[in-house]
């Protein structure tokens, strides 16, 4: 049996009905059908359902990682001035948007942390040796490389 699913028009904002499956992971809880990300925040905030008019946001942005680090409790009208789609949300832009600071920070304190992983491999050692050293795994090394890369493009 397939779902239904909301996907907004990228021109009108408008939602298009489809019968694809939901990317995310489905769980029952409290006798309900829910997300998995959601269960997670209602457990660690102690509350039986997410409140109408809110959603959960994760921060990375990957649907998949339902670690209660990476998910936020916001109103659906700062999610949608995070991501800041101009049909949604009459023309605000991420720039004046705290959300959008604070992510900003955030990465940028990422990048400096990154920066020495991808200094020391640089020096020629193998990813193996600089996870030693870092005293974290190769696949921890890889991963930081990869974000660390990702978040010099983003800020150059």
């Amino acid at each position: 049996m397939t779902q239904t699913q909301g996907i907004r028009d990228p021109k009108t904002g408008r939602f298009q009905t489809t019968t694809n499956n939901t990317t995310y992971k489905m769980v029952q809880f409290n006798n309900k059908r829910m997300g998995e990300h959601n269960r997670v925040v209602c457990i660690a905030l102690n509350i039986p359902f997410i409140p109408k008019g809110f959603l959960i946001h994760h921060l990375d942005e990957d649907k998949r990682n339902n670690d209660i680090h990476n998910l936020a409790l916001m109103s659906i009208t700062a999610h949608n001035r995070l991501h800041s789609h101009e049909p949604w949300n009459k023309g605000i832009k991420t720039s004046k948007n705290t959300l959008f600071k604070q992510r900003e920070s955030t990465d940028k304190h990422y990048i400096k942390l990154f920066k020495e992983t991808s200094d020391l491999v640089a020096t020629g050692i193998t990813i193996k040796e600089a996870g030693k050293i870092l005293g974290v795994g190769r696949t921890t090394v890889s991963l930081r490389l990869k974000r660390y890369k990702e978040l010099t493009q983003k800020y150059e």
